[in-house]
């Protein structure tokens, strides 16, 4: 076994989000992340007091990770913002359902994660709102913004819970972005 000195936080962090990616957020214990590092599970506790601090930091890396996807997406097409939101909403379905586990732990938990300190859900909607303020304007951005989160977000749970099974969700999610993207601002 390692000593706990040794142990980096960011390496238990990687362990965890890992695991949670493969396995879902109940496949994680403080025993089981102690056995994948080969430590005691008594000395994660100097670096994570309880299980739901250790949740908060790979909360926190998921939402960087989707955050990166978005930013991505957005600088990848072109300057107008309707192919912006349209190129980071198809972006947001796909992290979503590509990384299912991570995506419930983010936003589909009562109540949301706490303390993750360096990003936060709103941290996924900036790049969407930097597009809908030169849509709608800054007085509006915020809402339109929400409105388009509720949307893809709406949709993806609906398909991961199996509520889309009878249709074919990419060309329904697709029609219903294209249709409030470019309702947007007319």
């Amino acid at each position: 076994m390692v000593y706990t000195q040794k142990i980096r936080r960011e390496i238990l962090v990687e362990c965890a989000y890992e695991l949670v990616e493969r396995e879902g957020v109940e496949a994680l214990s403080m025993r089981r992340l102690a056995q994948i590092v080969d430590v005691r599970a008594s000395s994660l506790y100097h670096h994570f007091p309880e299980k739901s601090a250790l949740l908060s930091a790979v909360a926190e890396q998921g939402l960087f990770h989707l955050a990166a996807a978005l930013e991505r997406a957005s600088t990848l097409v072109s300057s107008d913002p309707r192919r912006q939101i349209y190129a980071m909403g198809m972006t947001y379905r796909e992290w979503g359902l590509q990384h299912s586990h991570l995506y419930r732990l983010l936003f589909a938990g009562t109540p949301p994660i706490e303390d993750a300190s360096s990003a936060s859900p709103s941290a996924t909607v900036a790049p969407v709102l930097a597009a809908t303020e030169v849509l709608v304007g800054a007085s509006q951005a915020t809402a339109a913004a929400q409105a388009i989160w509720a949307f893809v977000h709406g949709f993806v749970m609906l398909e991961l819970t199996g509520h889309m099974q009878q249709c074919l969700p990419v060309e329904g999610f697709q029609l219903g972005l294209a249709c409030f993207v470019q309702g947007l601002g007319r």
